[in-house]
């Protein structure tokens, strides 16, 4: 897409996608092959210099789009308004008015393994085991490509097509990261189930691979624990203190929790951590090794994108194969066969209470039967719950 900050404020070209927050808008469009139509919304003041000027001619300016696209979409009737009404060549702009039409495919994109078994179905949710670099929805050079594309097709092919319009992430897993992922198949529940995640009512583990940690060479100052548990702020600290106070409870098998703000920027790939109100919260427990790296079991309390990352990072720890923390690598291709270049995170389990039920003992749980590997490929133990 070309367009610039003062456009992006007053256009828009999405995904017919929805949140509890945002429902999913009226599609004049199906599917098609599993894709979403998209939209591209002018906005209700035009600019002078679009006054009078046909509106597709200012879709084709402001997407990559070819004119040749543009015809055969005009010419199959596939660019409609909000009410499914044709657009033609000569529709001309006006504020607010929506062209709605499919994207152009790209004409190749990224292999990624595409293998996905279903945990559990039933009316509501559809819950599968995510594989690493597998895209939960179409974003950039990944459309087909995606668990919620493949999903769709999969679906068709079985004759549910009404699973297959309505399949919904209820949250989301990163490209990078493996393991259970659950979608809703019924609108009436849709919002339900994304409120779950919303809320916080949601108890989610994951596994992850890094460096075991170093025991420190003299003693740390104490900070702030509990009996059970020791509390570590990553707020102001820089790294070889966090490190240094973490390592040796992590390595008496204590549980460690970080606590910390973390900011995400839209001028950079990465997200870090600033002095303020913690608004990100992590349990750290380390459960197994094999030379010099440790197996740790991560539970999250908040949703904060990447915290899992940035918080192993901000304790010394990062990830093994994470492109971000602690450095920013160059975007290159993924080497899935690689455990030193596959991110060695797994959501393993996802627990959360029926929420037709009102009753806390009616929960759900589910288990990745997926595992990790150490840096030299000898897969982790069964891993403890």
């Amino acid at each position: 897409m070309r367009t610039n900050d003062k456009q992006i404020a007053v256009l828009t070209y999405t995904a017919a996608m929805g949140t509890p927050h945002h429902p999913t808008p009226h599609r004049p469009l199906p599917l098609r092959d599993g894709v979403d139509p998209v939209c591209f919304r002018l906005p209700q003041h035009l600019p002078p210099e679009w006054e009078g000027r046909p509106a597709v001619d200012i879709l084709l300016e402001r997407f990559d789009r070819s004119r040749d696209c543009l015809a055969a979409q005009l010419a199959a009737g596939t660019i409609v308004d909000d009410d499914g009404h044709r657009i033609t060549s000569h529709t001309p702009a006006r504020g607010g008015l929506a062209l709605w039409s499919y994207r152009p495919l790209p004409a190749s994109e990224p292999t990624v393994p595409l293998t996905m078994p279903v945990l559990y179905r039933d009316d509501d949710i559809l819950v599968i085991d995510k594989p690493h670099f597998l895209p939960t929805i179409p974003r950039g050079r990944y459309v087909t490509h995606t668990a919620l594309v493949q999903l769709r097709r999969q679906l068709a092919a079985a004759g549910d097509t009404e699973a297959a319009a309505l399949i919904t992430p209820a949250h989301r897993l990163d490209r990078l990261t493996a393991g259970v992922l659950l979608f809703t198949v019924r609108k009436e529940v849709r919002g339900l189930y994304q409120t779950l995640f919303t809320r916080g009512l949601t108890h989610k583990t994951y596994f992850a691979i890094a460096p075991l940690p170093q025991p420190p060479f003299s003693s740390s100052p104490p900070f702030s624990s509990s009996p059970s548990a020791h509390s570590h702020s990553s707020s102001l600290r820089p790294h070889p203190a966090r490190q240094q106070d973490a390592a040796l409870p992590l390595l008496d098998g204590q549980p460690v929790e970080v606590h910390s703000r973390i900011v995400v920027s839209r001028n950079r790939l990465d997200c870090y951590e600033e002095p303020g109100e913690p608004n990100a919260h992590t349990t750290v427990e380390l459960v197994d090794s094999r030379g010099a790296y440790g197996l740790y079991r991560l539970t999250p309390h908040t949703g904060k994108t990447h915290q899992l990352r940035v918080h192993m990072n901000s304790l010394g720890l990062g990830l093994v194969g994470d492109p971000l923390y602690p450095v920013v690598l160059d975007d290159g291709p993924d080497h899935p066969e690689d455990p030193q270049r596959t991110l060695q995170l797994l959501s393993a389990e996802l627990n959360f209470p029926q929420p037709h039920q009102t009753s806390n003992a009616a929960r759900c749980t589910y288990r990745s039967k997926r595992t990790l590997q150490w840096p030299d490929g000898t897969p982790t133990i069964q891993f403890h719950y």
